[in-house]
């Protein structure tokens, strides 16, 4: 299963559509991770990236279950992702009350299902911090279109004593997505460096995705304080750096 994993890359790192398509095939990355849009939008999105050998394979969106414009535009965006072929949609989700927030991933989960897409919930709070929060949350909803997006870095990020590979183990049957992300392993820490010089225990991490069968996109979330005010060629510097890292433990 080596080399054949679908590495792709969060777009906002290049900060415009032209510049992700013109770059990220120059190191080696061929699917992308796109910005939620109506499904116009979305489709000339979808024929920038296509024109320079690029696939999107998930989109990106936020999800306030408290809200129900935000609601709604979830519910629009699943059939955008359809309109372009994409199947998977990774949402930052948030909400006050868990009883509530429930009935909302389930009538999401619904009308994601009617359109082929099943929806990733990223590792934030409140309902996804670490691995008992996501069974939580996966036991509650019990949709099969309601899955997790399990973030490497994010479990350091927004907990103490813990690690990413120890808590992917716990979860693994549920996720359905990975965002691929290095850190120095500080609470709350912006640092996010090149994989391969923070703390995250990425071989380990491919091993436990490949025992499980994982063949959902790994996608690259190269963001804070490392690429913060750089140019977009140093970004790209950056992206490149992380891909060959990949190829180093064999993994792109």
């Amino acid at each position: 299963m080596k080399n054949k994993n679908k590495i792709s890359c969060r777009v906002g790192v290049y900060e415009s559509i032209e510049s992700a398509a013109k770059h990220l095939p120059q190191a080696g990355i061929r699917f992308a991770e796109i910005n939620a849009a109506p499904a116009g939008e979305l489709e000339k999105t979808a024929a920038i990236f296509s024109a320079n050998g690029v696939t999107p394979l998930t989109l990106s969106g936020e999800l306030n279950c408290d809200n129900p414009a935000s609601i709604d535009a979830v519910i629009a965006a699943c059939a955008a992702a359809q309109s372009i072929g994409v199947s998977l949609f990774f949402l930052s989700t948030k909400g006050s009350d868990r009883a509530a927030a429930t009935l909302v991933l389930k009538r999401v989960g619904d009308a994601a299902a009617k359109h082929g897409v099943t929806l990733c919930l990223e590792t934030h709070p409140p309902f996804c911090q670490n691995a008992d929060d996501m069974l939580r949350t996966m036991h509650d909803v019990a949709h099969p279109n309601v899955r997790i997006n399990f973030d490497t870095a994010n479990i350091f990020y927004y907990n103490q004593n813990m690690d990413s590979a120890d808590e992917l183990k716990k979860i693994i049957a549920s996720v359905a997505s990975v965002h691929l992300k290095d850190t120095d392993g500080g609470f709350k820490s912006g640092n996010f460096p090149v994989f391969g010089k923070g703390v995250v225990r990425f071989p380990e991490i491919f091993a436990q995705l490949h025992r499980a069968g994982f063949t959902g996109p790994l996608t690259m979330e190269v963001e804070g304080a490392l690429v913060s005010g750089l140019d977009i060629e140093k970004r790209h510097a950056v992206v490149t750096g992380c891909m060959e890292y990949l190829k180093s433990i064999g993994e792109a």
